[in-house]
């Protein structure tokens, strides 16, 4: 199971604030504190990995390379989506009629209208700001907070940085990026609902 340390953290995040406890009373949903990203390359097994998040954890089904293999990631986990009361969120184009909580959409999707249901997408930069207006995104992943293994080569932003991007926002906001057992800590007092990551979970489950 992922470490306690990580479970508390993410949870004191998400309670600790003023700004989160007034956006959980206008906000059409309970959002998870903690998410889980697949990845083509480094979530193998990712249906596994859903099987051991806490009650309540977020997952954003990605693999968009993969379309045959991603129907059947989307479909097994939906399966453990009920037993774990998971929020399942899925990237890219899939079947209408599934029983999934919204879309995420990464930062050079072209939005889409999403009806009723759960929106996130993907922040890098101060310009990102008017397509997360215009795609009327409830949740926003803002990333990288920390040096990542899946951008090696990409800045980080911080965690300075990081408080400044979010309070641009009155959505819940997810710091997404490097996080992991030592630095998570770091995130707390932030004015963020709770963090996201691949590593963070593949490494520490």
């Amino acid at each position: 199971m992922i470490k306690n340390n990580i479970i508390n953290t993410a949870r004191s995040i998400s309670y600790n604030t003023k700004r989160n406890k007034a956006l959980k009373k206008h906000h059409k949903a309970n959002l998870p504190n903690l998410w889980l990203f697949t990845d083509l390359q480094k979530t193998l097994k990712p249906v596994e990995l859903s099987k051991k998040l806490p009650v309540q954890s977020g997952v954003i089904i990605r693999h968009y390379n993969n379309s045959k293999n991603k129907k059947t990631i989307i479909k097994d986990i939906l399966n453990v989506k009920k037993r774990r009361m998971l929020t399942v969120l899925i990237s890219g184009e899939n079947k209408r009629g599934l029983n999934i909580d919204g879309n995420h959409f990464p930062q050079w999707a072209s939005p889409i209208n999403n009806g009723n249901k759960i929106t996130s997408m993907s922040f890098h930069h101060a310009k990102d700001l008017r397509k997360s207006i215009n795609l009327k995104a409830d949740l926003i992943f803002i990333s990288p907070v920390f040096p990542t293994t899946s951008h090696k080569n990409k800045k980080c932003l911080g965690v300075i940085k990081l408080g400044l991007m979010a309070r641009l926002f009155k959505k819940h906001v997810i710091a997404l990026g490097g996080i992991n057992n030592k630095n998570i800590g770091r995130l707390r007092s932030l004015p963020i609902s709770g963090c996201a990551g691949i590593d963070l979970f593949t490494k520490d489950l």
